[in-house]
């Protein structure tokens, strides 16, 4: 082989090779998967928080109307490595394989809705949720989500149905990644309480010493139901936005 064959061999390979995906999500996750995660979460660098970073969307603000601002994909693979990161001190890889092998696999997709000047609590009256509109002093209402938004995931234009749908309201501006492990608190030892709660000018809700300027929808999905392929995450409001974000799964683990 001519040196020059050889490099044209070698652009081809390499042509060929970035051209396969290189991570593909799985499930359920092999044992050098749940390795491979492990150890990422256990670095907890600057690769770790890349890795986090490639699983999150965010999104410019629309002219109007609720801001849909962040979305974010939680595999088992990225679920794992979120495990043993908070998990520094002690964890071993059989400890996380062990841990691993003792939950289902589950895809979780995380979108966050914003009040912005022209959207906040008063709208979830003005689309319906309500028969009054709320007084200062009124319990703040959760969203009606088929009626004041629907969100959820899609591949091949099909809509995938969640095992699970949870509505958590925030106090704090969009940041960027939300460890999973902070869903599971919110979830399950929610610190935001509804009552006592009265509603200002811009919409908002505020009560003795928090206010909540949006909410979480964590949309629960079974991993069987998932294929690794592209997938999108789609949110629709009431004011007719219809927000579509893509995700490749063939290049996402």
């Amino acid at each position: 082989m001519t040196q020059s064959q050889r490099s044209g061999f070698a652009i081809v390979t390499a042509a060929l090779l970035l051209a396969l995906p290189v991570f593909p999500f799985q499930a359920p996750l092999s044992d050098e998967a749940v390795r491979d995660a492990y150890f990422l979460g256990q670095r907890n660098d600057e690769s770790t928080a890349d890795f986090f970073s490639s699983y999150l969307k965010t999104l410019p603000p629309p002219k109007a109307g609720p801001y849909i601002s962040e979305v974010e994909l939680y595999t088992p693979y990225s679920q794992l490595v979120e495990w043993s990161r908070i998990h520094s001190v002690g964890y071993s890889a059989q400890q996380a394989t062990k841990d691993y092998h003792a939950t289902s696999d589950a895809i979780f997709v995380r979108i966050r809705i914003d009040f912005t000047s022209t959207y906040g609590a008063l709208e979830l009256y003005r689309s319906g949720r309500l028969m009054e509109p709320p007084k200062n002093g009124s319990a703040a209402p959760h969203p009606d989500y088929y009626r004041d938004f629907r969100a959820g995931l899609s591949q091949k234009d099909q809509w995938i149905e969640p095992l699970s749908i949870q509505l958590i309201a925030t106090s704090w501006p969009a940041s960027g990644h939300v460890p999973f492990s902070n869903f599971l608190e919110s979830a399950f030892h929610s610190p935001v309480s509804f009552h006592n709660a009265s509603f200002n000018g811009r919409g908002s809700s505020c009560g003795y010493d928090w206010c909540f300027i949006g909410w979480y929808v964590w949309l629960q999905y079974d991993s069987s139901d998932v294929d690794s392929d592209k997938a999108t995450a789609e949110v629709f409001t009431t004011d007719g936005q219809h927000v579509v974000v893509p995700f490749d799964l063939a290049r996402l683990r």
